[in-house]
């Protein structure tokens, strides 16, 4: 069901209006996730990633996770600079890049992360699940 959130969120996200705080929960795993994936720590990147998005990325590199991830073109993204939380889920906009979440049993997740904005359309990411 997230990855049919994402598809779904994603397009309808110009639309939405939500409330903005950067000081929560899911901003801080999205930082986390940069910052794991800007010390090379496929591991811990991999930790953050929801299970539906580790499956598509193994799946399309053909590589375990904490090697693929580091394989991505994934930008340093320096820091928050935006969240709109929709309930369970958020969008993070950091300066240099745009992260989707998701809160499951186990916390927040990226769901999406390498997200650029088409205007209208949804958001095209890299890695997504």
């Amino acid at each position: 069901m997230r990855g049919i959130w994402v598809c779904g969120v994603l397009g309808l996200l110009p639309l939405v209006g939500c409330s903005s705080s950067v000081s929560t929960a899911a901003s801080d795993v999205a930082s986390e996730f940069y910052r794991a994936v800007a010390a090379d720590d496929g591991a811990a990147a991999c930790d953050l990633l929801a299970p539906q998005t580790i499956h598509e990325l193994e799946q399309s590199s053909q590589a375990p996770c904490r090697m693929a991830i580091l394989q991505v073109d994934i930008p340093e993204a320096g820091e928050v600079v935006e969240l709109k939380r929709f309930g369970s889920e958020a969008q993070v906009r950091l300066r240099a890049d745009t992260a989707f979440l998701a809160d499951f049993d186990k916390g927040w997740r990226v769901v999406a992360v390498s997200c650029a904005s088409r205007g209208d359309l949804p958001y095209d990411c890299r890695v997504k699940g």
